[in-house]
């Protein structure tokens, strides 16, 4: 069986300027949202039928949730001492 690859194996991007690394935040940021109002829908929220949210559907909603919190740390990282620098 062949292994999926890990969405953050790869470096991180690092940002040559102020500008851009406000985009890839702003980029990070909307695809944060996105995951986590797909995390939100499931059958209890939504005209989806119980009987709908199976197994790989709650499979789904764990690797998105870990997900969410893998891009949370790499913002964090990313963004930590940033508010330190811009008061110098």
């Amino acid at each position: 069986m062949k292994k999926k690859k890990s969405k953050f194996a790869e470096a991180p991007p690092v940002a040559s300027d102020i500008n851009e690394a406000n985009a890839l935040i702003e980029e990070l940021w909307e695809q944060l949202r996105h995951y986590e109002d797909k995390l939100k829908t499931s059958c209890s929220n939504s005209s989806k039928p119980p009987s709908s949210d199976g197994p790989k559907e709650r499979a789904e909603r764990k690797k998105l949730k870990a997900m969410v919190v893998a891009i949370r740390e790499e913002l964090n990282k990313v963004t930590q001492g940033v508010n330190d620098n811009s008061r110098s």
